[in-house]
């Protein structure tokens, strides 16, 4: 899913909402809570999340709070970005996403997500 970002202009306060009870499970069973509006990730010790794996980019991926929902973007990493195996270089997160950075795996959870806008179809 292609989001037009430039429509997004951080004068409203609620484009940063950080989604409730969401977090990260990675291989190993370790979790980490995602409490930021904007994270991080890669191999380099400067990043929010650091994922000690030869095959992550140094600055692979940044997780950002849009409207109640987390933004997943690739950062022209090397391996590539996958969730739920489909290649993206951005999208919306949602309970039991399967992401693999370049092979590493994490999972994203959350409670109480916002209703999914592509099933709204299927809602009664």
């Amino acid at each position: 899913m292609q989001v037009n970002w430039d429509y997004y202009v951080r004068m409203d306060e609620e484009l940063d909402i950080i989604p409730p009870h969401a977090c990260f499970v990675m291989e190993a069973g370790r979790t980490y809570p995602l409490v930021e509006a904007i994270v991080n990730i890669g191999r380099m010790l400067d990043n929010h999340l650091v994922i000690d794996d030869p095959r992550v980019s140094r600055h692979h991926a940044q997780l950002r709070a849009v409207e109640g929902h987390f933004v997943l973007f690739d950062l022209n990493s090397t391996g590539g970005i996958f969730v739920n195996g489909r290649r993206i270089t951005e999208t919306i997160l949602y309970p039991h996403d399967i992401i693999s950075l370049a092979g590493a795996l994490l999972t994203y959870q959350q409670d109480d997500p916002l209703p999914r806008p592509d099933l709204a179809d299927t809602i009664k």
